[in-house]
């Protein structure tokens, strides 16, 4: 029998070597809590079907706000609320140059913007 003193890569060897995946096994929703799938999930649809904000704030375009700072502000009019359930702004309402639409968490993301 060896006295020798293993180290700790050794151990970890060790140990890696004698541990084995588990079976998949079937459970309903409610109770995979803390599981860790099998295989990626893949929807065939995307939800929601448009691109939504996540969170309050203002819809712009990228051209009109590139560069402000709090020295130099960017100024937009502001033309219209996007709200979460909305078909989105006013009339198909685009945001264009200059512009900006306050919209809410969910909301639709005007054209334009």
């Amino acid at each position: 029998m060896s006295s020798r003193i293993w180290s700790v890569d050794e151990h970890l060897d060790d140990i890696l070597a004698s541990v084995r995946p588990l079976e998949p096994i079937e459970l309903q929703l409610p109770d995979a809590q803390g599981c860790v799938l099998v295989k990626d999930v893949v929807v065939e649809v995307a939800l929601p079907p448009f691109d939504n904000s996540s969170m309050d704030g203002y819809a712009v375009r990228v051209a009109d706000v590139e560069g402000a700072s709090e020295e130099f502000p960017a100024v937009l009019t502001v033309i219209g609320d996007v709200a979460a359930g909305s078909a989105g702004l006013a009339d198909d309402q685009a945001v264009g140059p200059g512009q900006a639409a306050r919209i809410m968490t969910g909301a639709p993301l005007p054209a334009g913007a």
